[in-house]
């Protein structure tokens, strides 16, 4: 997760030159349509971290303003934050219009939002769920329940249809409340956010840049060219599309509407024209991974001009949840899409290619272990319930009738550490679809199953992953 310096390799700065010269914001910076997203690895990128430590005197000449910031602790710092992307794969930067992006959940660099995150700690990766990393990296906002697609795998399916439940004002309150803690993305989803063009605008338009970067999770549904531009000015950084699958009758039988795959390919177009960087989300379906076409799927996504694939297994939840057997993983699934996932990270001929961020690495208990809960990422429903994952449909509370800071520190209370098992909603899949079938609406209210919940986050195993032995000198 190491930033760059500017495109030019000089020390960079808060905004790129002509956005300098010019007086303008980069979201009020025209566009020239020829936007393209590149990358940088090897000896570049060593280069630019040479540079990003050099920058970073900036952060430790001024103590009062980033109290948190450390080049090399126990807790973390920035030494171990750039290792960290070594260790999770992340040996390459996507660069965008003088600015780079080196994992969907950081904050563009350079910018205000990035400082904020060094000052509130999100550089400290060691030192989740303590005081040293305040930082909540990843906030996933379900601003609508509407949406024009009927996705089998979808995680909000218990959710979607109906009148909207949350209004404009009160995601207004809650975005403040997560700015005032400390969130590096906030992310606008459903549904389908597109559906809810001028709230989300407004909610961008009123939200604090300055403090967080802002995403969009879409299906492409109801992109056009012009939203995409008035989305930019106001204050979009990014979007992932959804695209589950390099064949179209595949992708468009999966998300339940034909032309769906078409939608997916001219969005993405337009955010990069005007301006957003696109990155994909994709389902990795037994379908995708036993074709081998991964492979075509890595082609298509460069020719797309993406700087991501972000890749997500299936999990008991949503759409899933009632048959979970027939669409898991298996172990040579999985095996399959670490051979690919090395490949893109380590052979030199994948170096102009997305990065591929596999989340499930990521969060493997010998790597990151599970951040759910607001140690690094969290999830609020359409209709305004705080889960600790959007892939785990348990309630803390609801928006609607608590202050969400109450909320959250609630369940961070209840998830105290990152957790070094496996996957919570795999172990909870079975209790969770008993519940459904009894009748308990979604999510499952915490204290409903807090016994088995306590017993997942604090009797697994709580050894080193391969973040800690790498500062401690630990053998991985």
């Amino acid at each position: 997760m190491s930033p760059g310096a500017s495109v030019e390799l000089s020390l960079p700065v808060t905004e790129n030159t002509a956005a300098k010269k010019s007086g303008l914001s980069m979201e009020q910076q025209p566009v020239t349509h020829r936007e393209r997203v590149r990358f940088r690895s090897g000896a570049f990128l060593i280069l630019t971290q040479l540079l990003f430590l050099l920058y970073s005197l900036k952060y430790l000449l001024q103590p009062r303003r980033y109290p948190l910031f450390a080049m090399h602790s126990r807790n973390g710092g920035v030494l171990h934050w750039l290792k960290a992307g070594n260790v999770l794969g992340l040996t390459r930067q996507a660069v965008f219009r003088g600015k780079a992006f080196s994992a969907p959940l950081v904050p563009a660099f350079p910018s205000a939002a990035f400082d904020r995150m060094v000052a509130n700690g999100g550089m400290n990766v060691l030192a989740a769920g303590t005081e040293w990393k305040r930082q909540i990296d990843l906030a996933i906002l379900a601003v609508t329940r509407r949406c024009p697609l009927s996705c089998e795998h979808c995680y909000e399916r218990y959710n979607t249809g109906g009148t909207e439940t949350v209004s404009f004002d009160q995601w207004k309150r809650t975005i403040a409340a997560l700015q005032r803690i400390g969130t590096s993305v906030i992310v606008l989803s459903g549904g389908e956010p597109m559906v809810r063009f001028e709230d989300v605008l407004e909610l961008l338009s009123s939200a604090d840049k300055s403090a967080s970067d802002f995403h969009m999770h879409t299906s492409g549904m109801g992109v056009t060219r012009k939203r995409a531009r008035l989305l930019r000015e106001a204050g979009l950084t990014a979007a992932a599309v959804g695209l589950d699958d390099v064949v179209e009758a595949r992708h468009d039988r999966l998300r339940g509407r034909p032309g769906s795959y078409r939608q997916a390919l001219q969005a993405v177009d337009w955010f990069r024209e005007e301006g957003i960087l696109p990155y994909l989300n994709m389902c990795l379906t037994r379908t995708l991974i036993r074709s081998g076409d991964l492979w075509r799927y890595l082609e298509l996504a460069k020719k797309a001009n993406v700087a991501f694939i972000q890749m997500l297994e299936p999990r008991p939840c949503g759409g899933f949840l009632g048959n979970a057997a027939d669409v898991l993983l298996t172990e040579d699934d999985r095996a399959a899409v670490m051979r690919f996932f090395e490949a893109t990270r380590d052979r030199r001929q994948y170096r102009n290619t997305p990065i591929v961020y596999y989340v499930a690495y990521t969060e493997h208990p010998r790597q990151m272990g599970c951040m759910m809960g607001g140690l690094s990422h969290f999830a609020i429903d359409g209709q305004g319930n705080v889960t600790p994952c959007v892939f785990l449909p348990v309630g803390f509370g609801n928006i609607l009738s608590e202050e969400f800071e109450t909320i959250y520190n609630r369940m961070r209370k209840a998830i105290p550490h990152p957790v070094r098992a496996t996957c919570p909603s795999l172990l909870l899949g079975r209790t969770l679809m008993k519940e459904a079938v009894r009748g308990t609406a979604m999510p499952v209210p915490h204290e409903i199953i807090r016994e088995e919940f306590e017993s997942i986050v604090h009797s697994a195993d709580q050894t080193s992953g391969a973040l800690q032995k790498e500062s401690s000198g630990e053998p991985s």
